[in-house]
């Protein structure tokens, strides 16, 4: 078994989803991009675990999204949108964003900091019931605008948070090739800082064209697995934790405080 925070497969392919996508523990998000919400609404209905990214939709609808039960919900993608401002910013929230945070606390659903500017990741501290971030990387390993400080880290693990360190190569390393041990770092850089317990895998399949080498699918977890046991002697029950269990108890929490628990693997 697999669990994974954030694939964009919903919205960069067409047709059903494959079976292994229902049979492991994998959030498949919709991304806004130049979308309409009725057109993402279409979207996430071929979905399972359904999150969406950016949610700055003209036609936004706070109740046909509750309809999907997301696991969680992410306010911006980049820059700025009607609800407030992205990493490439430093603003925070603007007050329909923050009236936005509050129904979604009303409906139990996680509000995403990944690409959230830091004005925006405070104010979502600061309002926010249940907080996370999908898809990220560490600049106490490598600083670059998508990453997370480790205050933010401590953050969201202090409130059971959980963090998808995720595959993108841009945010790992300036060079033209990726490697697994690149990965390897920033997992290990918050393990050694803050436990294994708040870790998971979120790794923007579909999202990116700069993936380590040997991480292109969902058979790269194996080679993790064997990274982390092997060269740094982690235990089973840890590498367990980070590839799939943290993330699986995280999601049937979440579907129980919406009262959706659908046979979560």
């Amino acid at each position: 078994m697999i669990s994974d925070f954030h694939t964009d497969i919903l919205t960069e392919t067409t047709g059903d989803l494959p079976q292994f996508y229902y049979d492991n523990n994998i959030i498949t998000a919709v991304f806004r991009g130049e979308r309409t919400f009725a057109e993402a609404v279409k979207i996430a209905e071929r979905g399972r675990l359904i999150a969406f990214e950016d949610v700055g939709y003209d036609d936004f609808d706070i109740e046909k999204l509750t309809a999907f039960n997301p696991i969680y919900v992410g306010i911006t993608w980049n820059g700025e949108n009607r609800f407030g401002f992205g990493c490439k910013c430093s603003e925070g929230l603007k007050p329909e964003g923050k009236r936005l945070i509050k129904l979604l606390n009303e409906r139990n659903i996680a509000v995403d900091t990944a690409h959230i500017s830091k004005g925006g990741f405070k104010d979502i501290i600061d309002n926010a019931k249940i907080v996370v971030n999908s898809h990220t990387c560490f600049s106490g390993v490598y600083e670059h605008k998508r990453n997370i400080d480790d205050y933010q880290i401590k953050e969201i693990v202090e409130r059971g948070g959980i963090i998808g360190v995720t595959f993108v190569g841009y945010f790992m390393t300036g060079d033209k090739r990726c490697k697994i041990s690149d990965l390897i770092r920033q997992v290990d850089y918050f393990c050694q800082k803050f436990g294994t317990d708040n870790l998971a895998i979120g790794s923007d399949f579909y999202g990116t064209d700069f993936l380590p080498e040997g991480l292109k699918n969902y058979e790269g977890y194996d080679k993790v697995k064997e990274y982390l046991s092997v060269n740094l002697g982690y235990k089973n029950d840890d590498i367990d934790k980070i590839l799939y269990k943290n993330l699986a108890d995280f999601t049937k929490r979440i579907k129980r405080l919406n009262n959706a628990v659908d046979n979560i693997v």
